[in-house]
């Protein structure tokens, strides 16, 4: 309704620039037209207040947004989940139900709570808070937020590179990077949710930036140790430290390029660290942004953790430590995507990574992807995977995937791989 109104304001504003320059008879025709438009500008005007006052008692209510994810594969030998006990080939899957509930609590915070339920590799559903936390945008007790800070206080998806902050149904690609599933946590494999999502207290700010048209950005999270995939057996008593570093720089509207870098530091026996580096760019033009677009980037994981070596003895206690073993894995992962029109994307992933306890175990993936939007709301993506690994269970897969997500609900934010 507004953008008609603001259409009827431009005819309104055309006419009577014209009326100037007609004769008398011409004239009276153009004021009967214009108290036409008059009404129906008074009509919209009353339409859109309206509305404006109807909506006013759910101003507190939650904003809601909810996602399907459907995706079915075909494949040519056993595929088995992440535990290696449930075969999963051949088969279409519910992945996922998210409802996404955000909403103000006062001038200072607003709450987001996003519940899923997830498929477990065939075996049932199970429910989690996908993401569960309060914002701080403002400190009741500061005028304004120094640096921009906001803190977020619950359950999150970490800041540790770009595709682990995304949810399913933002990915521009039907499978998480193996090295996300791998490093960062998984429980069924990556066809299904995976990521580190951990409790805690995030202070995310802008740090003064000495390159001109840039900015920089801070992340420090206090988390709970234990949860990271690359952990091994922590109890989780100690607390985890994350940070991440972001720097990004836009080219005349067009040309948007972000660097990361990531640190995770889990202290105790056994002890765990995660490195990370990230690159993202995007290319946009102004005049054709909507139907053209390029992205390319990738991401970088070096980890270690430590294994504590037992051994059998005859005495109280039948297992006694006698050292550490420390592996160190190496993951990573490149992709590029352009956009062929208003409606499709085509994109490819290459990927090799390490097994986060037998980093001498490689496997490597190549991946390649169309999707098609009828909307914002509806998506369809057909994938093709070849994937080669020192692992016997996942040795030459060749595998053909089909995705389906439906949004429904309030309007989603975009990912940042669309261009609209």
């Amino acid at each position: 309704m507004r953008r008609e109104l603001e259409q009827v304001k431009r005819e309104l504003t055309d006419l009577k620039n014209l009326q100037l320059t007609l004769p008398q008879s011409q004239s009276d025709e153009l004021d009967r037209l214009e108290e036409k438009l008059d009404q129906r500008l008074r009509e919209l005007e009353n339409k859109i207040d309206a509305v404006s006052r109807a909506s006013a008692p759910t101003a507190f209510n939650p904003r809601m947004t909810a996602s399907l994810n459907v995706a079915a594969r075909a494949d040519d030998k056993t595929v088995y989940d992440s535990q290696g006990e449930t075969q999963i080939q051949n088969r279409p899957f519910l992945r996922t139900v998210e409802l996404d509930l955000r909403a103000p609590v006062d001038p200072f915070a607003e709450a987001v709570a996003i519940i899923s339920l997830e498929d477990q590799a065939g075996k049932g559903f199970g429910i989690d808070a996908e993401e569960a936390y309060g914002l701080i945008k403002r400190i009741p007790v500061l005028e304004t937020a120094p640096l921009g800070m906001k803190i977020k206080v619950g359950k999150f998806r970490a800041p540790f590179g770009v595709d682990n902050k995304l949810h399913m149904h933002d990915l521009p690609w039907t499978t998480r990077p193996l090295a996300v599933t791998k490093y960062m946590g998984t429980e069924h494999g990556e066809f299904f949710e995976s990521g580190f999502n951990p409790i805690g207290i995030d202070f995310d700010f802008f740090l003064p930036n000495p390159i001109p048209l840039s900015t920089l950005e801070m992340n420090l999270d206090l988390l709970r140790a234990g949860d990271l995939g690359l952990s091994l057996g922590n109890s989780g008593k100690q607390p985890a430290y994350l940070a991440h570093l972001n720097w990004s720089r836009d080219w005349e509207n067009v040309h948007l390029l972000t660097l990361g870098l990531s640190a995770y530091r889990e202290d105790g026996s056994p002890s765990t660290y995660l490195y990370g580096a990230d690159v993202t760019y995007k290319w946009s033009p102004v005049e054709r942004r909507d139907i053209h677009s390029f992205v390319m980037g990738g991401e970088v994981f070096w980890g270690r953790n430590s294994i504590e070596r037992r051994i059998f003895s005859d005495g109280v206690d039948p297992m006694v430590i006698v050292g550490e073993a420390t592996n160190r894995p190496l993951g990573w992962f490149a992709y590029a995507q352009y956009q062929l029109s208003w409606w499709v994307y085509l994109g490819g992933r290459y990927e090799v990574v390490d097994e986060p306890i037998n980093d001498w175990l490689t496997s490597k993936a190549l991946s390649g992807y169309l999707s098609y939007y009828t909307t914002e709301f509806l998506r369809f993506r057909l994938g093709i995977e070849h994937r080669t690994s020192d692992l016997p269970q996942h040795q030459t897969v060749n595998s053909a995937l089909l995705e389906i997500n439906f949004v429904f609900g309030s309007h989603p934010t975009e990912p940042y791989w669309v261009s609209r």
